[in-house]
Formats: C-alpha cells, sequence, structure tokens
C-alpha cells in the first residue's frame, strides 16, 4: 500500500470553559475511526490553533481531513503538505497529542509556537520537527 503524508494547520474554536472536554472527545473518536482505518497521526494544540499530522492510505486520509475540515471546532484550514512517504513517523500513534501547557511550553516555545506566533502561523519543517520532538515524550 502507498502512503502519503498530509499535514495541516488551522485556528481553533474551542471555548476556554469547554477546550479539554472537546478536546477529549475528538481524541476519542479520532483514535477509534484511525484504528479502524489504519490512520496514524499526531495532534498539536494550543489555545488558539490545531496542527494535524495524518498518515495513511491516499483515500483514508482524504477521507479523514475531509471530516476534519466540515468539523466546526476548527476554521481557516491551511493544507502543509500532502505527499507520498516511505514509511511513517507516527507508527502506532492512532492519534498522539501535545498541548501547549505549563509543561510543554518551553519546547513549543523553542520551536517558536508562542501566543503571538501561534501553530496555524508555522512552517511545515517546524510543525513536524516539533510533533516529533514532543511524540517522544511520554503524553
Amino acid at each position: 500500500m502507498s502512503l502519503i503524508r498530509l499535514v495541516y494547520a488551522s485556528e481553533s474554536r474551542l471555548v476556554d470553559a469547554n477546550r479539554r472536554a472537546e478536546l477529549d472527545r475528538i481524541l476519542t473518536s479520532a483514535r477509534r475511526f484511525n484504528d479502524q482505518n489504519d490512520i496514524t497521526g499526531f495532534l498539536l494544540a494550543t489555545e488558539k490553533a490545531f496542527a494535524q499530522v495524518l498518515e495513511g492510505s491516499r483515500d483514508n486520509v482524504a477521507e479523514t481531513y475531509g471530516r476534519i475540515v466540515m468539523d466546526p471546532r476548527h476554521t481557516a484550514f491551511r493544507v502543509l503538505s500532502e505527499e507520498p512517504i516511505v514509511a511513517r513517523s507516527f507508527a502506532g500513534w492512532a492519534m498522539g497529542i501535545a498541548e501547549r501547557d505549563e509543561t510543554t511550553s518551553f519546547i513549543f516555545g523553542l520551536y517558536g509556537v508562542t501566543p503571538e506566533a501561534d501553530l496555524h502561523a508555522q512552517p511545515l519543517e517546524i510543525l513536524i520537527d516539533l510533533a516529533g520532538e514532543l511524540a517522544g515524550r511520554p503524553i
């Protein structure tokens, strides 16, 4: 099976009061769907933005991204890359996640992700490197 990797960034519409519960719902749904459809990936989340790496077959990744675009918790989508890959970078992750919080804000900052320059403003290479760095951490 040929694999592709799609990376996108979007602005978050999550409201602070419900943010944690909504992220939990996103992850529960994504992990179940991704496991059934052989999708792997990693989600980066801040208070105002998301960036996500999706890996799998072209059809499955396209279907997954199509569902995400329809999700009202996101806006201002920006596809940064969609390209064939030889191997998955996030194998074993039905959907990993790292949030910018007290524990990870230093690492996010090292990659230039700040409240003033959030995820949706970052170039592809920064997002891939940041996701890879944080995927290696116990989450």
